[in-house]
């Protein structure tokens, strides 16, 4: 129980792993002073910006996103494998093909940042991240004479072309849209 950020004062902490605990907070509390050598963090549900986060609408997605951007800019290996999930209480929500596990679904209801060289984005996926959407990128694309550019190219390309049901979408369908794609695809009738 209790604000993670109370252990922001433990300059020491190299790693902080909070998953599947009580703490709270927010991830927009930490300051450049604060954990100055923790090398990663893992904060659960509970915390804005944690692990698994809850959104309670799709269009909470864009401010949680720059929360996360923010702190992945400033230290790139604090947050790990992040993601977030849209809640199961939103009115946003619906369970996708053929399943009422979010762990099955085939419904983009998942949020996770990507990288494209030192581009930065964040996408709608499926929790098995094998159904994205399109990136909603967060930096702008590389100069052409950067060093970065053929980096950020080689991977914006496999990035591209893990996109497929969802291409054209930046954000999750409707539910109605949903099932005409899949029927579309042949996996409905």
């Amino acid at each position: 129980q209790g604000n993670f950020m109370d252990l922001a004062e433990f300059s020491c902490l190299k790693e902080l792993d909070l998953f599947g605990t009580a703490v709270t907070g927010d991830i927009r509390d930490i300051d450049k002073q604060d954990f100055l050598l923790l090398e990663t963090l893992t904060l659960p549900d509970g915390v804005y910006g944690g692990m698994g986060y809850d959104l309670q609408r799709i269009s909470d997605a864009p401010d949680l996103a720059m929360a996360v951007y923010s702190i992945k800019k400033q230290r790139p290996a604090l947050l790990g494998k992040w993601y977030s999930m849209l809640s199961e209480d939103s009115p946003d929500w619906y369970d996708g093909i053929g399943s009422h596990d979010v762990y099955q679904s085939t419904a983009p209801l998942c949020i996770r940042l990507v990288q494209a060289g030192s581009r930065v984005g964040y996408r709608w996926e499926s929790v098995d991240s094998q159904h994205p959407c399109e990136v909603i990128w967060l930096d702008p694309e590389p100069q052409r004479e950067s060093i970065d550019y053929e980096i950020y190219i080689e991977a914006f390309q496999e990035i591209q072309l893990q996109v497929n049901i969802y291409r054209g979408f930046h954000q999750p369908s409707t539910e109605e849209e949903h099932n005409l794609l899949w029927a579309s695809e042949g996996y409905i009738d």
